[in-house]
């Protein structure tokens, strides 16, 4: 498929409410990056819009047959058929173009036959279910439309790691938001990440001396050594792989005391080790997929404070090892400053926006020359938020240095970067990095609702909802209006206990925030009016709430 694939989209108009999930449907799909070509999407479209049609199926990489009772009857009649419309498919265009390049989608079937007959060797996508529709859009994504599906973590346990002497995150979601009163923890539950990746790119050394050694790193009254544990899939339905790393100090500086690679080949067999160094000795399976009785290959890494993940992982015959490497090596922790933004940087286009954003600029030359129709995508969704843009661009100065520039209507001149909005420049970088051509498989960003006003927080979280097809989100926020739009499995809420360490609890698994938001009521609403068993800076330090009213 093409780097910006083409989906023509063909429905019958049955009611205004089906051309409306159509149309929803379709813009979906053009904010993952795909072009969409859809009748109602054009205006000034023919009278007759037959040749429309047929060219846009020719020129499409696939062919969306949106299917009804209505669809279906017209289309088993063919042209001349009773009601038929020029928008559906006919069996002559499927011959023509190959029965491949369709994919029936089930929107509505209460009659014998889902799809035309002529697709009738075709699997179809069921969307009937509106509860599903998450879920099989996910397929149409993955299954039908080759979207490469990323890894994703499921489980979290850290130890002696600052304030989180012990914390565990089970069942993290797509979207993962963490809500808590300031100090809480949740700037520290960042940072592991942002160490595990920094070990992975720049070495453990660097990312330990960085953060002033075990003295600031383990957790205070800990004698211990610092500990991760992460469970993940590569894929839906592939097999739980647990990554842990043990680190601890002595004399001349940080080591890895533990660390292995663990996961369970089948339902029923036991789970075993395919990587496993301790102290700097230990081996490796290779493999595609390593199983407990293939050959050990016994290894001594050169300094003990190496990680095994990151040596054996940039080999082509380890290539599980690899996939972890990768994954966790391209983590992008966004810091953005506004000001940072502003900044006028050398020339030259540039794929990813640094942790700062001060590359925007670049970032934006890039997508320019390279990605001209995701720039489109991107300001196409910023215009919605800020009706006046019309035009964002990076203009090369004289002395060779980049000038961000962006055009508001009605005016003819555009202004420089340094005169724009503080929550202009911040939504033009969050949209950037979501929509960058290869995002990073996991992206943190900290109160995303800083200089934005909070109309556009729920537009900002359906967006987040969005490229969580392809990464995955941790947000910190204080904003009720920003948890307003998300769902209570999504929101976890940090505290502090009685000993200073953190703890973290699920929002769903708070008594009666299930009943209250089944009866309507918003979850950022609950949290701000008390609703919440813990994380209320004003009520025993954001801890359990006590007495009579502690439910």
């Amino acid at each position: 498929m093409t780097e910006h694939p083409k989906v023509f989209i063909s429905y019958s108009h049955d009611s205004p409410e089906h051309k409306r999930w159509v149309s929803e449907l379709g813009a979906k799909l053009h904010h993952r990056g795909f072009e969409i070509i859809l009748d109602q999407w054009h205006p000034s479209l023919a009278p007759d819009p037959t040749p429309f049609m047929e060219d846009g199926i020719k020129d499409s990489d696939k062919v969306l047959v949106i299917c009804t009772d209505g669809y279906v009857r017209k289309a088993n009649a063919g042209e001349g058929g009773v009601g038929y419309e020029p928008m559906i498919v006919t069996e002559k265009l499927v011959q023509d173009f190959g029965i491949d390049k369709f994919i029936p989608i089930i929107r509505q079937a209460l009659g014998e036959d889902k799809i035309p007959v002529f697709l009738g060797t075709q699997d179809y996508i069921d969307f009937t279910d509106k509860n599903r529709f998450d879920e099989k859009f996910d397929e149409l994504l993955h299954e039908r439309l080759q979207v490469p599906v990323l890894p994703r973590i499921e489980s979290l346990r850290v130890r002696n790691y600052r304030a989180l002497r012990d914390v565990e995150l089970k069942g993290i979601t797509p979207v993962s938001v963490f809500l808590g009163p300031n100090g809480s923890g949740k700037s520290t539950l960042f940072d592991v990440f942002a160490f595990l990746a920094e070990c992975f790119t720049d070495g453990l050394r660097s990312a330990w001396t960085k953060r002033e050694r075990f003295k600031e790193l383990r957790t205070r009254g800990s004698e211990g050594p610092i500990e991760f544990e992460l469970k993940y899939r590569e894929k839906p339905k592939t097999p739980l792989i647990t990554y842990h790393l043990t680190i601890d100090e002595e004399t001349r500086g940080p080591y890895v005391k533990a660390e292995w690679l663990r996961w369970r080949r089948g339902s029923r067999g036991k789970s075993f080790r395919f990587l496993d160094f301790q102290e700097g000795t230990g081996y490796v399976i290779a493999g595609e997929t390593p199983a407990k009785s293939d050959k050990r290959i016994e290894e001594q890494l050169e300094d003990r404070s190496m990680l095994a993940v990151s040596t054996f992982g940039q080999l082509a015959r380890h290539p599980r090892v690899s996939s972890l490497y990768r994954f966790i090596a391209g983590w992008h922790f966004s810091d953005l400053s506004a000001d940072a933004t502003r900044s006028i940087s050398k020339a030259g286009p540039q794929e990813r926006l640094s942790e700062t954003g001060d590359n925007l600029p670049n970032v934006i030359q890039y997508l320019k020359e390279q990605y001209p129709e995701r720039l489109k995508i991107i300001l196409s969704i910023l215009s919605d938020w800020i009706p006046c843009l019309e035009k964002v661009d990076a203009e090369l100065l004289m002395d060779g240095r980049l000038l961000l520039q962006i055009k508001d209507a009605p005016f003819e001149e555009p202004i420089m970067a340094q005169f724009v909005s503080d929550g202009t420049l911040k939504l033009l970088s969050f949209l950037t990095l979501l929509y960058a051509p290869q995002p990073s498989q996991l992206i943190g960003v900290e109160e995303p609702e800083n200089y934005l006003h909070p109309r556009l927080l729920n537009g900002l979280v359906e967006e987040y909802s969005e490229a969580s097809a392809s990464s995955q989100l941790m947000i910190t926020t204080h904003s009720p209006y920003f948890v307003n739009g998300l769902r209570a499995e999504e929101v976890w809420v940090l505290y502090r206990d009685e000993q200073g360490f953190t703890v973290c609890k699920r929002a769903s698994e708070m008594l009666g925030i299930k009943d209250f938001l089944e009866a309507g009521s918003k979850l950022g609403y609950l949290w701000m009016e008390g609703f919440f068993e813990v994380g209320d800076p004003l009520t025993n330090a954001g801890g359990p709430r006590r007495g009579r009213n502690a439910n």
